[in-house]
């Protein structure tokens, strides 16, 4: 009997302690959740809202690029391979005599409603394959150890073994070398909005917010940034929508680190000619930059408009 009691005792002072103190507090942490759930998307669709308003308003034609690895033909739209050389013509080398490597060849029949660009003839994109990839980092728009070149017209009668004759470029390290494998181009006209690595993402996402959110003003984006375990979770899920990754022609850039035209007056160089990003297949592709890292090509729009390629800014950067 006395056992019986201390059992109904017991059990009495466990459903007070339930209901005085557990129940509460999971309503609390449960408060807590769906809250935390609530705010992070807001945020989110804040965010998507201002982006898709500014997406619009800062759209660009672009073509992404799909590389297949297979071997590529003299004039094809490609990454690596044997460049087209003109009759008498000279492979690209830099001020100690060194050849640079082809790194990417785009036939301009293809870039088909890409307003400014070429339309005929083929851009190519030579680098030096040191330890920089022939970047220069103090001088990126110093044509020495990088080179772009233009050829207006096609020449039916070259012949790829007489090219390889004299094509020789320079490798100080195979493991230096982005990419071994030849891949070819295949296009796809669509457009793109400003993407949030372009060094006017900022300006531009901030004027707008303020404009959809008066109550809530920001000075920079990253001012929405007062969670930062869901905020980079937000990043981490809208990512490949607004980061401009990608290989690609025109549209916005994407970078592993930082926009270097923000700096040095180097904000003339406002079109994206080129974008090469790191592939990690093996079976379909092999391409790296660094720890995967990005490759771009840009130039002033006046001068890709008189096809005027003397003057360009190369960049990579890698995580």
């Amino acid at each position: 009997m006395e056992y019986k009691l201390i059992y109904i005792v017991l059990f009495k002072f466990l459903v007070y302690i339930k209901i005085k103190y557990i129940l509460p507090l999971y309503k609390k942490i449960g408060y807590i959740i769906i809250n935390r759930w609530r705010k992070r998307m807001n945020k989110k669709e804040a965010i998507l809202k201002v982006y898709n308003c500014i997406k619009k308003e800062t759209a660009k034609k672009a073509m992404s690029i799909e590389l297949k690895k297979q071997k590529t033909q003299l004039i094809d739209s490609k990454v690596g391979g044997t460049p087209y050389l003109p009759v008498g013509a000279e492979i690209p080398v830099d001020d100690e005599g060194k050849q640079l490597t082809l790194l990417a060849q785009i036939n301009c029949e293809e870039l088909v409603g890409m307003e400014d660009y070429p339309r005929k003839g083929l851009l190519q994109f030579f680098i030096l394959m040191d330890d920089c990839y022939g970047l220069d980092f103090d001088n990126q728009n110093k044509q020495n150890t990088f080179r772009v070149v233009y050829h207006d017209s096609i020449d039916d009668n070259v012949k790829e073994e007489d090219i390889l004759k004299i094509y020789n470029p320079y490798i100080e390290d195979e493991d230096y070398m982005p990419f071994e494998d030849e891949f070819k181009m295949v296009f796809t006209t669509y457009e793109e909005g400003i993407t949030s690595e372009d060094f006017n993402f900022d300006e531009i996402f901030v004027k707008k917010y303020n404009e959809l959110f008066k109550d809530n003003q920001i000075e920079s984006f990253w001012d929405l940034d007062d969670d930062e375990e869901s905020f980079d979770d937000i990043l981490e899920e809208i990512n490949d929508e607004i980061s401009g990754c990608g290989n690609k022609i025109g549209g916005y850039p994407y970078f592993a680190q930082s926009d270097p035209r923000e700096y040095d007056g180097l904000d003339v160089y406002d079109t994206l000619l080129l974008q090469i990003d790191s592939m990690d297949d093996y079976e379909n592709g092999y391409i790296m930059w660094g720890d995967c890292g990005v490759c771009n090509f840009f130039i002033n729009k006046d001068k890709l408009k008189n096809l005027d390629f003397s003057d360009f800014l190369y960049n990579w950067d890698c995580y």
